[in-house]
């Protein structure tokens, strides 16, 4: 599947937070985004799982171990960014999957390093901004705070 090849004009898209999930040790946070509809359907945030289960390492264990996911809706197709931080709590790794709507549960890692487009990048960077004042500036982290911080809305 290529990307960044379908010409596009800009509109906003609908994102939407889900109820965090714990995947294998993780605590995940969950984006929806959709060109097509307003949310993605309960079938397809499912199949988004697999990517995120295919893309975690192992849970730290004795450190914190959190992350999140944005799934895109996208005519061609969907997308899942998974995004996880460091056993230090300052990096941030990434994995982009794409899959077809002929089989939306069969994530290919994402040609020549692609990471995010512009509407799913609104979700990271709200990410970034929750983790760094709820996580990483507090003394103790604030893990409730963290989890309630979410985006939705047209971006």
């Amino acid at each position: 599947m290529a990307v960044g090849e379908v010409p596009l004009v800009y509109a906003p898209r609908r994102t939407v937070a889900y109820a965090p999930d714990r995947v294998r040790g993780w605590t995940v946070k969950r984006y929806g985004i959709s060109a097509t509809r307003p949310a993605p359907p309960e079938e397809v945030v499912q199949a988004a799982r697999a990517a995120v289960e295919r893309t975690l390492p192992e849970a730290y264990g004795d450190a914190l171990a959190y992350g999140y996911s944005v799934l895109h809706e996208d005519p061609d197709g969907c997308y899942a960014v998974v995004g996880w931080w460091s056993r230090n709590k300052v990096i941030l790794h990434t994995r982009t999957w794409l899959s077809t709507w002929d089989d939306p549960a069969d994530w290919q890692p994402a040609p020549h390093g692609a990471t995010a487009c512009i509407w799913e990048m609104v979700a990271m960077a709200h990410e970034r901004d929750a983790w760094v004042r709820h996580v990483v500036q507090p003394g103790t982290p604030d893990l409730d705070g963290y989890l309630a911080s979410t985006i939705s809305g047209e971006f």
